[in-house]
């Protein structure tokens, strides 16, 4: 789908029918290694693929999804927030465009387990995954959604 298009297109996803194949999550991981980070500081970050079905079950606020991704970081400071949510953008963008249902997710960030999470990170941000039968069309947006002011 067209850039622009998708952007239109996208919507939060919290029903799925199934698991997500090995080459769209590869896809989806490559759109996260292609986010920007704050400084270029790419080592600070680490993606966790979470599919296994005892430690989704006790993530809380997952919507029974079959693929939750964690975005940690060494920080958890502003730069590091934001650089997380870039990343995770990718991933959801690219999610959708393989017809895939997402969903940003921070309420399960508290209920990750030990030992999930590699030692020195912190989880900063997350998005359930699935196979979905939602269809992803675009919508109108108007510019008035967000109170914009310009400066000239």
């Amino acid at each position: 789908m067209e850039t622009f298009e998708m952007i239109k297109s996208r919507k939060a996803v919290r029903q799925y029918t199934g698991q997500i194949s090995d080459e769209q999550l590869n896809n989806i991981l490559l759109a996260a290694n292609a986010g920007s980070v704050g400084l270029g500081k790419f080592e600070d970050y680490r993606l966790t693929v979470i599919q296994k079905p005892e430690v989704l079950s006790k993530l809380t606020g997952i919507y029974d999804a079959p693929t939750v991704i964690v975005v940690s970081s060494t920080n958890n400071g502003l730069m590091e927030g934001n650089s997380a949510g870039t990343i995770v953008h990718n991933m959801e963008l690219a999610a959708e465009n393989q017809g895939l249902g997402a969903n940003y997710n921070m309420a399960c960030l508290g209920s990750i387990p030990e030992n999930v999470i590699p030692d020195g990170f912190k989880p900063l941000f997350a998005m359930t995954l699935g196979q979905t039968t939602e269809t992803f069309t675009p919508r109108n947006i108007s510019l008035s959604k967000i109170a914009t002011n310009i400066v000239k």
